[in-house]
């Protein structure tokens, strides 16, 4: 359904001193329909960027996006108004994405204005149906933003993303602002309606457990490379980062996976990105490595246990 092959992103900061960022580099990714994939990794790790130029609201540096088939990347507005419908992005936090002006009715009944050919019964009865199936009662119809909880916001912004029956959902920390009692309602009601619908959905979060509950798949970011992919990655993982990732939730800290001295990076250096603060490495981690099959997992790693 959804095909991205080597996409990288890269952010300029500074009008004295131009400085460069690469905060997605390389990264290739499938999503099959009605499968989850979860992506898992810590603050700055590139999940957010990447989730944006797969909805193609960022455009990469460079690689492609494909849907069934057709590559998104580079095509024109117009064209790409057509796809769009299809793949829809449900943000961390609905307060950047809601007009405060505008009633919960009006905002969950934008997309069949913007694509046209609803009469306006025809638009009501979609929107009451789309409600149901998110837990919205007739009475939040007429209540602005600020009025609703958390939890129903987001379930607003869910039932907006809902309205032209995409066919894949990218989540990005949907649930991160929420209480855990309302993250834990919100992830059963998205589990649901991927169920009904048969859609596919990517679900980026920092919590592993969730990740580990929900998806079929796990990718496992950091310095904007995926370093491990793969069913049972928190079962059996076999990068480094990905261990330290799971010591991080056990002990509440990185400090007891991490070297006591990270050192420099060597000039020039291309070889693994988690090199600085692996206390496994030897000098082969110093060349390049690709993700590679081992125990029917991708890992991004010449040693991995």
């Amino acid at each position: 359904m959804l095909k991205a092959e080597n996409l990288r992103c890269v952010y300029t900061s500074g009008l004295i001193k131009t400085v460069k960022k690469t905060a997605v580099c390389g990264v290739d990714l499938e999503i099959c329909p009605g499968e989850t994939v979860a992506i898992v990794g810590e603050s700055g790790c590139g999940k957010s960027t990447l989730a944006k130029m797969l909805v193609q609201q960022l455009a990469p540096a460079s690689g492609d996006v494909f849907f069934d088939g057709m590559k998104l990347t580079g095509m024109s507005w117009k064209n790409l108004r057509k796809f769009m419908g299809k793949i829809q992005l449900i943000p961390q936090n609905p307060d950047n994405v809601v007009d405060p002006k505008w009633t919960v009715e009006r905002s969950v009944s934008e997309p069949f204005v913007i694509c046209g050919g609803f009469s306006k019964e025809e638009i009501s009865a979609n929107v009451d149906s789309l409600f149901s199936e998110v837990g919205l009662s007739a009475e939040h119809k007429t209540r602005y933003p600020h009025e609703l909880s958390g939890g129903e916001l987001q379930r607003m912004v869910i039932a907006r993303a809902l309205a032209l029956k995409p066919e894949l959902l990218v989540c990005d920390e949907a649930t991160s602002m929420l209480d855990v009692s309302v993250q834990a309602f919100i992830v059963t009601m998205l589990k649901e309606i991927q169920k009904k619908r048969g859609l596919g959905l990517v679900f980026i979060t920092h919590d592993l457990e969730a990740a580990k509950a929900v998806s079929d798949r796990v990718l496992v970011m950091y310095a904007g490379e995926i370093v491990e992919e793969g069913k049972d990655v928190f079962d059996r993982p076999l990068h480094p980062y990905t261990r330290a990732l799971l010591d991080a939730v056990r002990y509440a800290s990185l400090e007891v996976v991490l070297p006591e001295e990270t050192g420099a990076l060597p000039d020039g250096f291309s070889g693994c990105s988690y090199y600085r603060l692996c206390r496994e490495r030897t000098d082969t981690c110093k060349e390049p490595q690709k993700l590679r099959d081992v125990s029917g997992k991708l890992v991004r790693c010449w040693k991995p246990k």
